[in-house]
C-alpha cells in the first residue's frame, strides 16, 4: 500500500522545521489578539453558514458570496469535491500534491497521470486535449507543490478550455498563489465564468494557521457548490477558525510584506544551495525543490536538528528529490551551514 505523508510531522529533536511550507512571518498579530480576546465565544456552536467569514472573503476576492464555500482546511474540501463529482476517471499531473490522489483512490476512481518532465523543470510545456476526452475531473496545483513553479497563463487557459470542451471539472489549487509576486495576474479567477472551474484556497500556509484548519473554494457552478456543501458536516469550520479568517483578511499589507520577505530569502537560499552541487528547480513561492546525489541528506540533517521534505513518495519523482521551505534569515543560515557540513562529511 502506498504511504502518504506530508511535511510538518516532526519529532521532538527537530529545532528547525523546513518540511512544512508555512509563512515564515508567522500568524498575523491581530489574529492572535482576536483569538485571545474572543475565547469566551468558543463555548458556542459556530455559524454553519460562515456568514461573516464569507462576507470577508467575498470582499477580499471580489467574488460574490454565493460562489464561495468554506471548509475544514483545503484537504477537507478536496475530499468533498471528489465525493460531489463522484468521478469514474481522473487526470492528475505528476509530480503534485498527493492528497488529490488519495481522495480519488478512496472514491475508487481510476487515475491517469500526465507525467511532467525533469528536463522542463517539471513545468507543463504542452497539453493534449484528448487526455480529457474520457475524464470526469482534473486537479491542477498552481503553483505546483512540491516544485514551486507557476503554470504559464496561456497553457492554463488551454487546459481550462479543454476541460470545458470535454465537460471535465477542473480543480485549480491556488493555496500558494498568495506567495507569488504579481500572483493576482496569474490566478485563474479571471476564468471563473467557466462553470467547470473550482478554485481551491486556504489560510493554512499564507497566514500560518495550519492548526486552525480553514480553506475555501470559489466557483460559479452553484449546483456543484450545493453538492459539496451538503457533503460536509454542519459545523465544519470552528468558531476560532471563522474569527481568525475574518481577522486575517483585515491585514491589507500582510501579503505584500510576505511576498517581499519570501522573495528575498528564497533568492538567498537558491544562491547558496547552487554552490553545493545540487540541482535547483526554479520556484516562485515559499519553498524550493532540489535534487541531490546524497540520498541521505534528510537523515543527516536530522542530526543537525533540521527537518526537510523527502519527495520520494511523490508520483513522478523518486529518490534524491527534496523540498525545503523558505524560513527566516537566521533559520536559512543555519540550514545552509548544516547542509554544507552534511554534504562534505556525508
Amino acid at each position: 500500500m502506498k504511504k502518504y505523508q506530508h511535511g510538518g510531522n516532526t519529532d521532538k529533536c527537530i529545532k528547525y522545521d523546513f518540511s512544512a511550507n508555512i509563512n515564515p512571518l508567522g500568524m498575523p498579530e491581530n489574529v492572535k489578539k482576536n483569538l485571545t480576546e474572543s475565547i469566551e465565544m468558543y463555548s458556542f456552536y459556530p455559524d454553519p453558514d460562515n456568514s461573516d467569514l464569507i462576507k470577508a472573503i467575498s470582499e477580499y476576492e471580489n467574488i460574490p458570496a454565493k460562489n464561495i464555500l468554506c471548509g475544514n482546511g483545503a484537504a477537507d474540501l478536496i475530499y468533498r469535491i471528489v465525493s460531489a463529482v463522484n468521478p469514474n476517471k481522473a487526470l492528475l499531473f505528476a509530480p503534485s500534491f498527493s492528497e488529490y490522489e488519495k481522495a480519488l483512490i478512496d472514491s475508487r476512481c481510476i487515475i491517469e497521470y500526465y507525467y511532467l518532465k525533469e528536463e522542463n523543470g517539471y513545468a507543463i510545456k504542452d497539453f493534449d486535449s484528448d487526455l480529457l476526452s474520457d475524464k470526469d475531473i482534473c486537479f491542477l496545483c498552481n503553483p505546483n507543490n512540491p516544485v514551486g513553479n507557476v503554470t504559464d497563463i496561456n497553457i492554463l487557459k488551454k487546459i481550462i478550455n479543454d476541460c470545458n470542451k470535454h465537460n471535465v471539472i477542473l480543480v485549480i489549487d491556488e493555496c500558494f498563489m498568495d506567495f507569488v509576486l504579481n500572483g493576482s495576474n496569474l490566478t485563474s479567477k479571471q476564468f471563473l465564468t467557466c462553470k467547470n472551474i473550482v478554485i481551491l484556497k486556504a489560510f493554512t500556509k499564507i497566514y500560518a494557521m495550519a492548526g486552525l484548519r480553514l480553506g475555501y473554494i470559489l466557483s460559479k457552478n452553484q449546483v456543484l457548490i450545493e453538492k459539496i456543501r451538503n457533503l460536509g458536516q454542519p459545523w465544519s469550520v470552528s468558531v476560532p477558525a471563522q474569527l481568525a479568517g475574518s481577522a486575517a483578511l483585515e491585514n491589507t499589507d500582510f501579503i505584500k510584506r510576505t511576498i517581499e520577505f519570501v522573495s528575498k530569502e528564497r533568492k538567498f537560499l537558491i544562491e547558496h544551495l547552487s554552490e553545493m552541487n545540487l540541482k535547483i528547480f526554479p520556484s516562485k513561492t515559499n519553498f524550493i525543490m532540489f535534487k541531490s546525489e546524497n540520498l541521505k541528506i534528510d537523515e543527516l540533517l536530522k542530526y543537525e536538528g533540521i527537518a526537510i521534505r523527502n519527495c520520494k513518495n511523490y508520483e513522478g519523482l523518486g529518490k534524491g528529490f527534496y523540498r525545503i521551505a523558505v524560513r527566516t534569515r537566521k533559520e536559512n543560515e543555519y540550514l545552509i551551514s548544516a547542509m554544507e557540513r552534511c554534504l562534505k562529511n556525508g
